[in-house]
Parts: structure tokens; sequence; C-alpha cells
């Protein structure tokens, strides 16, 4: 996660010159509560609230429709299925399409629908038992965009993630309520 994490920092970071001169190019960073939902068949779920974040970017083909990619870290969900403790950990990179309505020139509502490439560890302390997976999954989210000026937005969104793992008895569910700064070039 390190590497990949270290490849979209450098990335973004040569990409900047770039999307300093495309008019359209936004930037963004969210923290927020991201809840993932685990359930394993014949011994029940469990449901989890952590602190998640996410880090994008995005382009506005027009004043209606764009498209964006980013990060998200779900954060870690630790529980205890007979007796093992479990530590999973997910996180999952995004593109999707987006939609906004101007309500005027402070207020718009946006909505986007995509695909998503999740990536779950799955932990049992004290058994030396670890397994990832990746799923690729459809996301959708829904949000609000406060714009302090032409360049400089809050924004607060709703994205679900759907099933991030599945496994022959096992399923994990993620979604994310998140606010933060956008930053159009």
């Amino acid at each position: 996660m390190k590497k990949q994490l270290f490849a979209a920092v450098v990335g973004a970071a040569l990409a900047f010159p770039l999307f300093a001169q495309a008019e359209g190019t936004y930037i963004g960073a969210n923290v927020g509560r991201s809840e993932m939902k685990l359930s394993i068949d014949e011994a029940g779920s469990t449901k989890k609230s952590n602190t998640g974040y996410k880090a994008y970017a995005g382009y506005d083909f027009t004043q209606n429709f764009g498209a964006e990619a980013g990060y998200v870290d779900f954060g870690k969900l630790t529980t205890t299925f007979d007796g093992d403790k479990l530590d999973v950990k997910s996180h999952a990179f995004y593109v999707a399409a987006t939609g906004t309505l101007p309500l005027n020139e402070q207020f718009s509502l946006f909505a986007k629908a995509g695909v998503s490439q999740n990536r779950t560890k799955v932990s049992v302390v004290g058994e030396n038992v670890n397994d990832s997976t990746n799923k690729t999954s459809a996301i959708f989210g829904i949000g609000a965009a406060y714009h302090f000026d032409k360049k400089l937005s809050l924004v607060a969104e709703y994205e679900n993630f759907g099933k991030v793992a599945n496994g022959d008895d096992a399923k994990l569910k993620a979604d994310m309520l998140s606010i933060g700064l956008r930053y159009k070039f």
C-alpha cells in the first residue's frame, strides 16, 4: 500500500503543472466517517465506524458533467469471531462519472457513479494468518458543495462502495460520509 500511495503522490506532483493549465480540473481531500460491515456465515455480522479519508482529482467537461478519480482509505475494523481476533483493513481506487446541478453561484448538488478497485487485508491476530483480496465493485455517491469563490469549495458527500470483499463464507461492505475542500484550477 505504501508503494501505491507513494506512486499516486509522485504522479500527482508530476501532473500538477499540467493541472494548473487545464481549466475545469480540480483536486480535493476529504475526511469523515467510514463504516465497514463484516458478515460471516454462521457467525453473524458486525459494523464498525472509523475515520476514513480520500484524495481525488477530477475534470469538468461542462458545467454539469465530468469525471473523477481518487483513493479512499476506510480504516480498520477489529472484531472477535469464534475466539479469534480479526483485523480487517480496506482501501480503494475509483473512477467515476460526475453530474452537477448548480443551484446558484454558491451552492451546487452533485452525484457520481463509477467503479472501484478494492483491496482488503485480513489478519487473525496471534495465529500468523494473513490474507488479502482484490475486488472490483460499483460505487455511487451524492453530495453538496458550497463555493467560497470560483476556485475553492467546501464539499460534503456520501459514497457507497458496495461489497469491497467477498469470500466463500464472508463479505465486507463499505461506505463513507465525509467533508472536505476542493480546489478548481
